[in-house]
């Protein structure tokens, strides 16, 4: 524990369990628990962000040993603990620290995790991407439309209004749903097929006798079975393509099991 008395100023002990240390912005001086001062009266959320910790990534917060959410003003000699979201997370359900739950699962996706957007549409999510929304719009999506936002930007995350989010730790993609998946528990869920990967709009049946014209020969002589999207009108049809993305559904839940199975 790294120690730093200033007389007369009250004191805060602070625990960073697991990676949430890896965010402190003097982690190296810190480590895990240390000694913080503090000269004026504040919230233990605007501490731990001053601190470096996002409070979206924050699964439980004690102080003294009891629960207390977001808007607790620290004391002196108060000890915290902050414990990091820890699957599986329900953000449906209300909490101390998230008393407004989500009312689906959805999402909102930065930028930089594009690619993660495509693959969460894959599997029927719904998920908003938009590769030039600015940081403070894809934070009022999230408010707004009650979503999960999903980014590699920490300063996103500490934006006041998001309450739901994570951070990804990982560049690649795939590595990225099997995280997502596992974190909020979504293997049940799944839902392939069910959305449009371009636009995110909902695929729904449509007769063939109805596009016919805007199908290719080949097309319009081996199959039968079609679904439009309701929002780009963009036609989908059994194919290679699907059994590629099952197979890929598969290779994630695999993966999201061996996860769970290598932390019991």
């Amino acid at each position: 524990m790294g120690i730093f008395l200033i007389f007369g100023m009250p004191v805060v002990t602070f625990i960073f369990q697991n990676y949430l240390s890896e965010m402190l912005k003097k982690k190296e001086l810190y480590g895990s628990s240390f000694l913080h001062h503090f000269d004026r009266k504040a919230s233990i959320k605007d501490v731990i962000e001053s601190l470096g910790v996002p409070h979206p990534l924050i699964g439980k917060l004690t102080v003294n040993g009891a629960e207390v959410g977001f808007d607790y003003i620290l004391r002196d000699k108060d000890i915290v603990e902050a414990t990091p979201l820890t699957p599986p997370v329900n953000p449906l359900i209300a909490d101390i620290l998230r008393p407004d739950p989500l009312d689906r699962i959805a999402f909102v996706v930065d930028v930089n995790v594009g690619k993660l957007a495509m693959h969460l549409r894959t599997l029927g999510f719904d998920t908003v991407y938009e590769n030039a929304t600015r940081d403070g719009k894809l934070a009022g999506i999230a408010y707004a439309q009650k979503r999960i936002l999903l980014t590699r930007d920490v300063s996103l995350l500490k934006r006041k209004i998001v309450m739901h989010g994570y951070l990804l730790r990982t560049q690649d993609p795939t590595r990225q749903l099997i995280e997502v998946v596992r974190l909020y528990d979504l293997s049940s869920k799944i839902k392939p097929l069910s959305r449009c990967i371009p636009c995110n709009g909902l695929l729904v049946p449509i007769s063939k006798e109805t596009i016919l014209e805007r199908l290719e020969p080949l097309t319009r002589k081996y199959y039968e079975s079609f679904h439009i999207c309701e929002k780009c009108k963009k036609i989908y049809w059994p194919g290679s393509h699907q059994e590629k993305i099952v197979t890929f559904i598969q290779e994630v839940l695999t993966a999201v099991r061996q996860n769970e199975t290598q932390d019991t």
